[in-house]
């Protein structure tokens, strides 16, 4: 089907000109350079710095880090529909790219080394930390080290 698309567009004339588009075509062919090898990078890189909650924020959205990254600067890409953020060469984080406009996106994983050296600071956490823990694999770790601090969960 996109064979014959193909065929009826290199027969086909712009304007008046003498010759088909399959003939431009095939006098440019020799002009023309080999692909690249390399895989070729679509996302924008930005190097935001990881605030006291360890969330960096890029564009108008936060998101969370290791709380081992705090103060540092990482750099963070963000494609259309997620952000990765390194530090160095190291892949610390990724999360699903918010559509909104200054909103958050906390991932309970991140905070859980801050939390087994000090358990008591999830009293004060937010509502919405707490409630994104949402039962994923990383609270399950936490409760099995330190089960003297998590009667709520």
């Amino acid at each position: 089907m996109v064979d014959e698309w193909d065929a009826t567009d290199d027969a086909r004339r712009i304007g008046a000109r003498a010759r088909t588009i399959g003939e431009h075509f095939e006098a440019e062919k020799p002009l023309l350079k080999r692909l690249p090898q390399e895989e070729f990078e679509t996302g924008l890189w930005f190097t935001p710095r990881v605030d006291r909650y360890s969330l960096v924020t890029v564009r108008p959205n936060r998101y969370s880090v290791p709380v081992r990254l705090i103060g540092r600067q990482l750099r963070v890409l963000l494609h259309a529909s997620m952000l990765v953020v390194y530090e160095g060469r190291t892949e610390v984080a990724r999360h699903e790219r918010i559509a909104g406009k200054a909103q958050t996106r906390m991932d309970l994983d991140h905070y859980l080394e801050g939390l087994m050296r000090k358990p008591g600071a999830l009293a004060g956490a937010t509502a919405e930390l707490i409630c994104s823990a949402s039962m994923n694999w990383g609270i399950w770790r936490w409760t099995a080290a330190a089960p003297s601090c998590c009667s709520r969960f």
